[in-house]
């Protein structure tokens, strides 16, 4: 019964994921209910969260919702920017961290509700290389709610929709997962057994979210993501006031 209630979740985490944002969340609090260590609980989810987010990428790309030619040079700078990202992290303390990711979903937040208008910010591969090697230090050094984060960056500078702005970021970030994925595994940390047993669910919660995502009302997929990035707010302030 319990192994049925930990696939169940797993699906969700899919379902969530893939209709936006915090599929990472869900999978990662399966992961600690396992009992299992921690760089192999992130190891494990890193593999999960790369085919939940291949899954979503490619069902946004056969919808014609995806925009490869943009997202090629975002996709080789964020690489990039992680590994400096990752560089950084050694320096940076966790009450900094906390604080520049809820800077970025306060922006994210506003834009998304404010409905960015006029002509995009910035074009051109140049600026889409600067913004996806920003990207990819932001996840490098934090990964905390990335897919919100991508989500408002694309938004103010690209002046993207919110579906086509979800889709890009799906595929930025399954890139970096799938790194970071190989990194892991190279040194062990993975668990190929939990893996496995959670990737069908998340496959099957993925493909759905993603399909429910093409058909929801733009105003609903607005309200979950705001939603989603409130939820993430209160969890950072109640990081920062605990001692």
């Amino acid at each position: 019964m319990e192994e049925v209630l930990l696939l169940l979740i797993a699906g969700l985490g899919g379902f969530i994921g893939s209709l936006m944002s915090g599929g990472s969340m869900v999978t990662f609090f399966i992961l600690t209910l396992l009992n299992i260590p921690a760089k192999t609980a992130v190891g494990t989810l890193k593999m999960v969260i790369a085919v939940l987010t291949l899954v979503s990428s490619l069902t946004y790309l056969k919808a014609g919702i995806l925009n490869l030619r943009m997202a090629l040079p975002m996709v080789v700078f964020s690489l990039i920017g992680s590994y400096i990202g990752s560089v950084l992290l050694m320096g940076m303390s966790e009450e900094t961290a906390n604080f520049v990711v809820m800077l970025f979903l306060i922006m994210g937040t506003y834009f998304t509700l404010k409905e960015p208008q006029g002509k995009p910010i910035f074009k051109g591969k140049l600026h889409q290389s600067i913004i996806g090697l920003a990207i990819g230090i932001y996840i490098g050094v934090l990964g905390i709610a990335s897919t919100l984060v991508v989500i408002s960056l694309l938004r103010m500078f690209f002046r993207l929709d919110l579906l086509k702005a979800n889709a890009m970021a799906k595929v930025i970030i399954f890139f970096n997962n799938l790194v970071a994925f190989v990194n892991y595994a190279e040194n062990g940390n993975v668990d190929y057994s939990i893996g496995m047993l959670l990737i069908f669910p998340v496959i099957a919660g993925s493909w759905l979210g993603a399909k429910t995502a093409l058909k929801m009302d733009p105003k609903y997929l607005k309200g979950i993501f705001v939603g989603i990035s409130l939820l993430t707010l209160i969890n950072l302030l109640n990081r920062l006031s605990k001692p």
